[in-house]
């Protein structure tokens, strides 16, 4: 764990958990009174994988593959996941609005294939 930094009486920032498989941070500090905790999460290497998944996709791959039912279409991090869930609810509850958020051009990094869902 991080030491704290302090600038004279008050403390700016602290690390509170540092997880070395996911990249994910999480910060504490206080602004305000209030007392804020913050994650962040370097996701170059999960896009930079996407990526490469998605370059190597076939389309048509799946046909006459009666073993391979499902096809993975991206690759999320898990607090971004879970932060689409409290917005969308579960993929399998509202497929719809996954579909658009997995289509739109701006999420395309986190796509493992190529086309649309």
């Amino acid at each position: 764990m991080a030491t704290p930094v302090f600038f004279g009486d008050i403390m700016s920032k602290r690390l509170l958990k540092r997880d070395p498989v996911t990249g994910k941070e999480t910060w504490f500090h206080a602004e305000d009174g209030k007392h804020i905790v913050t994650s962040s999460q370097n996701i170059d290497a999960l896009i930079a994988k996407n990526k490469e998944e998605a370059n190597e996709f076939r389309p048509g791959s799946l046909i006459g593959n009666t073993q391979n039912h499902r096809r993975k279409v991206a690759d999320i991090p898990a607090s971004l996941y879970h932060e689409l869930v409290h917005k969308m609810g579960q993929p399998q509850d509202n497929p719809k609005e996954w579909r658009k958020w997995l289509n739109d051009y701006d999420n395309r990094f986190f796509r493992t294939d190529q086309g649309t869902i």
